[in-house]
Formats: structure tokens, C-alpha cells, sequence
């Protein structure tokens, strides 16, 4: 009798820490990072433009944990405007949406003419857990990153 006590609290113990393993698992984990090109408060008072996306990569930081690094090079209308980059995700199926795009002000007229070299951004999206990630820039796949 007691082998069988034995394996039934073994079995108990297994089914009971299997399930506390696949609740972990499903938990969603929200992408929270140091942004310097975030959407401010400001925003809602200036006119929103379209850059033009001239490259793009995901590379991994050797760091402890490692870092995912977004690298932009993009164009935007006018010097004058400035880049906005919202970021969200991972969703369901750990894809990580960034939406870029520029801000100017309304009704001010630039007398810079458009940049032949593209300007730079970079991005750390910090640390994720362990999991193949797919990024996306304003619907394109620039990377996938295994963790």
C-alpha cells in the first residue's frame, strides 16, 4: 500500500506543478522600454507625416540578459519634423508591432530642404523571456530574434 501512496502524491505533484507551468507560460508579458522617440503630449497639436523607411535591422546586444536592438534609417519630409516611434506588443504570437512615423508643426512653413543621407534611430527594446520573436516597422518584417 504504501508504494502505491508514493506514486499517487508523485503523480499528484507533477499534475499540480505542470499546471502551475503552463498558468506561467500564459501569461502575457508586456514590452516596457526606455523610448526616446515616444509619442508626447504635444503631439495631439502638430501635424503627423508619413518618413520613408531606407533600412532597418534587429540585431541582440551581448549583455546579460541580452537587449533587442532596433537600428532605423529613414527619411522624413523635412528636417523640420521629428521621429515618433510607438512601440506594442509581443502579442499572442510574440510579434513586437513598431509604428514610426514624424511630427512637425501645423501651419509653420520649412525652408529646409529634404536630407539626401537618411538620419539614424536606435532602439533598445531591452530583455524579453526566452521565445522566437518576430518585429515588425509599420507592418513589415525587419527581424526575428530567438531568445
Amino acid at each position: 500500500m504504501k508504494p502505491f501512496r508514493s506514486i499517487l502524491l508523485s503523480v499528484i505533484l507533477i499534475a499540480v506543478l505542470s499546471a502551475c507551468g503552463s498558468q506561467a507560460q500564459a501569461t502575457p508579458f508586456t514590452l516596457k522600454f526606455d523610448n526616446p522617440y515616444a509619442p508626447q503630449p504635444a503631439d495631439k497639436d502638430l501635424m503627423a507625416g508619413e518618413i520613408k523607411v531606407d533600412s532597418a535591422s534587429v540585431f541582440l546586444a551581448e549583455s546579460q540578459p541580452p537587449q533587442i536592438m532596433v537600428q532605423i534609417n529613414y527619411f522624413t519630409p523635412t528636417p523640420c519634423y521629428q521621429l515618433r516611434v510607438e512601440a506594442s506588443g509581443p502579442d499572442a504570437q510574440n510579434q513586437i508591432n513598431l509604428k514610426a512615423y514624424a511630427v512637425a508643426e501645423k501651419d509653420k512653413p520649412c525652408t529646409l530642404m529634404a536630407l539626401a543621407t537618411p538620419q539614424q534611430a536606435s532602439l533598445n527594446l531591452g530583455s524579453l523571456p526566452k521565445g522566437h520573436y518576430t518585429i515588425l516597422l509599420n507592418g513589415d518584417l525587419i527581424g526575428e530574434i530567438d531568445l
